[in-house]
Formats: structure tokens, C-alpha cells, sequence
């Protein structure tokens, strides 16, 4: 258990907001910006849902008076996306209304496929009220194509991840090679469709690929690596004058968090235990 509260310190920043500040100004005091999300997910009834609300919402001004340089992203399913759709979107844009008056832009995260759908038609709701909040698309289901055709005419912006949930083969590419070439080609479509989008990878060819293709089209796009991996990689692209921010997770519910990520894909071990080593 040390071990592992050892390991999950270096990926979760601890369980309170003041442990996500800190850690946002010790990202923010090496040139890297902060995406803060509080733990916390799959509610079904409205107490909880509440609570996380009141949590942002709070979160969001300790980071402006702070002057924390970040973002704050919400999984949808802690605003009640399992309940409603519509109980989701209510709580979105009430934080919505927080993070437009502190200037903070809101990113929605991404979960299992079976929220997709709900996600984006919250996310194109809140885009309708306020040109600042982004989405994250995963690019090992197959829908992600159509998803970035229906959203970048719309001027949305884009989180491209590659996926951190086990989905079956019909709605998802689940051989690693197949979801490298689909990142790849989403990645290209971003560059000459997008804007102001995060590349979200740790995979060194996937960065190469987003520098080459940026210096041929001249977009603005940023960066977005988890906290606690690859940080010398962050460090190097910062001192390259390129936009980099680290997702920090905070919460007392970390241990599920944590070990729930190291099921859904075992190779998030690997990429762990190389990152606890050298960083």
C-alpha cells in the first residue's frame, strides 16, 4: 500500500483543493499550465452531483485569485450525465457561468462510449452560450471522424486523446496499431481543420508528427500530458516556446480513480513504472 500511495502521488495531486493548487503553481512555476479535475464520477443521484458543482464552482475562483494559468475539466458523469442529460447540461452551465466571469476555460472530459453521444450534445450546447469550452475526443472509436466533422465547422475545440476505455470492436479500434493510424489521420485532420486544439499524448512520435505538422500550418494548439509523466518532455517543449498543460486529478477518491486507470488499460503500468523511473 505505501508502494502504491507512493506511485498514485506521482499521477493524483491528494485529496483536497489546496493539494490541487499547489500543484497547479508548481506546474505553472515551470512554464506548464494546469487542467484541474476533481475525482469523482458514474453519480446517479443528485446529492453528489451537487457537491461536485459546489466544489468547481469554488475551484474555479481559488484558481483566479490565485492567478493559476489553467482550465478545469469535468467528466460528465459527475454532473449527472447516468441520471439525465439534461441534469448534466444544467450543472455544465452553471460552471459554465463560473469559469466565463474568471475567464477559465471549462473542457468537458470523455468516457465510456456509452456516454458519447449525451457528451457531445451537452458540449454543442454549451458551445451555443460560449465560444471557450472544449470536449475531448477519443481516437480509438470509430465514430471519432464523423464526430470532428460534425464539431470543427462548428469552431469547436478539441482534446484528441487516444483513449483510455475498453469498448468493443464494432464501436472501437482495439489493436494498438489501428489506433495509432487513427490518431495520426485525426491528428492531421486538426491541423487543417481545427483550432486552438490540445494534442493529448505522451507517445513521442505522436508529438514529432504535431510539431511537424504545426510548423507547416501555422495553427495555435497546446499540449496535454498527465501530471507526473514524461515531465522532462514537457520541460523541453516549453523551452521550444510550445503551449504545455498537466491534467491534475485531486480528490479523496483517488484510489479507484487510480486503480480503475490501470485496468482499463494494463499498458498505463508500463507507461507508469518507466515515467517513476525516469521521469
Amino acid at each position: 500500500m505505501g508502494l502504491l500511495i507512493r506511485l498514485a502521488g506521482q499521477w493524483v495531486a491528494g485529496e483536497a483543493r489546496e493539494d490541487a493548487l499547489a500543484a497547479a503553481r508548481a506546474a505553472n512555476a515551470r512554464g506548464v499550465g494546469a487542467i484541474v479535475n476533481r475525482l469523482g464520477e458514474h453519480h446517479r443521484e443528485l446529492g453528489p452531483v451537487e457537491q461536485d458543482l459546489r466544489e468547481y464552482v469554488g475551484l474555479v475562483r481559488a484558481m483566479s485569485d490565485a492567478g493559476i494559468r489553467g482550465c478545469v475539466s469535468v467528466k460528465p458523469t459527475q454532473f449527472g450525465m447516468l441520471i439525465d442529460r439534461e441534469v448534466a447540461l444544467t450543472r455544465y452551465l452553471a460552471l459554465l457561468d463560473a469559469t466565463k466571469s474568471h475567464g477559465i476555460r471549462l473542457w468537458l472530459d470523455m468516457e465510456a462510449a456509452t456516454t458519447t453521444e449525451a457528451t457531445l450534445w451537452t458540449y454543442e450546447r454549451l458551445l451555443e452560450r460560449h465560444a471557450d469550452v472544449g470536449v475531448c475526443l477519443q481516437a480509438n472509436l470509430r465514430r471519432t471522424a464523423d464526430d470532428l466533422a460534425r464539431l470543427l465547422p462548428r469552431g469547436a475545440k478539441i482534446r484528441l486523446a487516444k483513449g483510455a476505455y475498453r469498448e468493443d470492436d464494432g464501436i472501437a479500434f482495439t489493436r494498438r496499431a489501428e489506433i495509432d493510424r487513427a490518431y495520426l489521420a485525426h491528428l492531421e485532420t486538426l491541423f487543417r481543420d481545427g483550432r486552438d486544439f490540445a494534442v493529448a499524448t505522451h507517445d513521442g512520435r505522436f508529438v514529432q508528427r504535431a510539431l511537424e505538422l504545426g510548423a507547416q500550418a501555422g495553427v495555435s494548439f497546446e499540449f496535454q500530458m498527465l501530471k507526473g509523466v514524461r515531465d522532462p518532455l514537457k520541460t523541453d517543449l516549453v523551452g521550444r516556446g510550445f503551449r504545455v498543460l498537466e491534467y491534475i486529478p485531486y480528490g479523496p477518491t483517488w484510489l479507484p480513480y487510480f486503480t480503475r486507470r490501470l485496468r482499463e488499460r494494463p499498458r498505463n503500468v508500463v507507461t507508469m513504472a518507466r515515467s517513476f523511473v525516469s521521469g
